[in-house]
């Protein structure tokens, strides 16, 4: 029996690339109701990195679940199939067509190829397609998550991943800190900021974290999970933690307080796996969504966010600039970079999806004797 797709993580991640978007739009004069929104725009990554970190923990701790050692080989066959073929195709159109680059220069291709443009990223001076960095966080998250879950495993108790992420979690608030401390006393320049702080994988795995966490509990811990998820408790616990960085991205923006730098993402990360708790325990109650625009936009959403600097651009090379203003401004950035986007899904994400689940099908299917495994080998060659 196949699994029916849960709508609350869609749901989220349809607002989150929404909100990616504003945070991106070109900085020009708004509407003061979208100006509003856009001031939170850059939270919409942190919303990917919990939603990551729950659907990839899950991918990898059910098979830990049911006493299984985790196909390593399946779970980077698709990762690849799903991630590189559209962003090698967006890096080889900003490579061979530099008009088409939203900013003057672009880092390195092996940075790109390597993911590890996030380290040392200077985007005033590299400014074409900085908003790869989180995917290179992603990538990296790749690589740590299943290698703890091969080693924790092995142990009958909880306790040591739980010390584990622990470690990572506390870690990573004192590195902020002390990285905020010595950027303060730098002079506080906003570009530093975003290249010692902002940008590399080491501060900002506070949301993967989580999101496995919660993962976690709701695979081992049922009960509790059922218990502890409903709406009753974790909707105010979203609406508590979601308010009180909400508060302090009004005050100090993108750019933390000494407090924030320290508190602010595993916090944002808790509200935000918290509100998605809500949304797993409503399930049936919010399936009409599946049928909506948002759930249509979340399926696009990885093209989408690949693509939709480089519309923007040509929306500001090629439309009329007297459309380039308030709302009708903000349509055409959204519908035009949906459109591409979608392009992109159907014509290289789905083709390539449907590669791998053929490829999956095929490794699935066992040769029945030594001579059909002999033709098998023979027609692969």
């Amino acid at each position: 029996m196949i699994e029916k797709r849960a709508i609350g993580p869609d749901i989220l991640r349809g607002l989150a690339i929404l909100l990616v978007m504003s945070w991106h739009m070109p900085w020009v004069d708004y509407p003061p109701f979208f100006q509003h929104i856009k001031d939170f725009g850059w939270l919409g990554v942190d919303v990917f990195f919990v939603l990551s970190g729950f659907l990839i923990g899950t991918e990898l701790l059910k098979p830990v679940h049911a006493g299984q050692t985790p196909d390593l080989r399946v779970f980077y066959l698709k990762r690849a199939f799903r991630i590189l073929p559209v962003f090698w195709l967006m890096v080889t159109i900003y490579a061979l067509f530099p008009t088409l680059r939203e900013r003057e220069a672009m880092s390195p291709l092996w940075r790109y190829l390597t993911f590890t443009l996030n380290f040392g990223l200077d985007a005033k001076t590299f400014g074409t397609f900085t908003h790869a960095w989180s995917l290179c966080v992603e990538e990296h998250f790749y690589l740590i998550l299943p290698a703890m879950v091969l080693i924790l495993r092995r142990f009958k108790t909880p306790w040591p991943a739980i010390a584990a992420v622990a470690t990572l979690l506390i870690g990573g608030m004192i590195l902020r800190h002390h990285i905020w401390s010595l950027w303060h006393a730098a002079g506080g320049d906003g570009v530093k900021f975003f290249t010692w702080f902002y940008y590399p994988s080491y501060t900002r795995l506070d949301g993967l974290l989580i999101g496995v966490c919660m993962a976690g509990l709701r695979l081992f811990y049922p009960i509790l999970w059922t218990q502890f998820a409903r709406p009753r408790f974790t909707l105010p616990l979203a609406m508590l933690c979601l308010g009180v960085t909400g508060y302090m991205n009004q005050i100090n923006g993108v750019i933390l307080s000494e407090t924030g730098s320290l508190v602010f993402y595993p916090l944002f990360s808790l509200g935000v796996a918290s509100l998605l708790a809500s949304l797993l325990a409503a399930e049936r109650h919010i399936q009409p969504a599946r049928w909506t625009a948002l759930s249509y936009i979340a399926a696009i959403s990885y093209s989408l966010y690949l693509s939709h600097k480089i519309v923007f651009h040509l929306d500001d090379l090629f439309m009329p600039k007297a459309w380039m203003t308030g709302w009708i401004q903000i349509a055409i950035y959204y519908v035009t970079s949906i459109a591409v986007a979608s392009l992109l899904y159907f014509a290289v994400e789905r083709t390539f999806m449907q590669m791998r689940n053929r490829l999956l099908a095929r490794m699935k299917k066992p040769p029945q004797n030594t001579e059909t495994a002999f033709k098998s080998i023979a027609s692969d060659n």
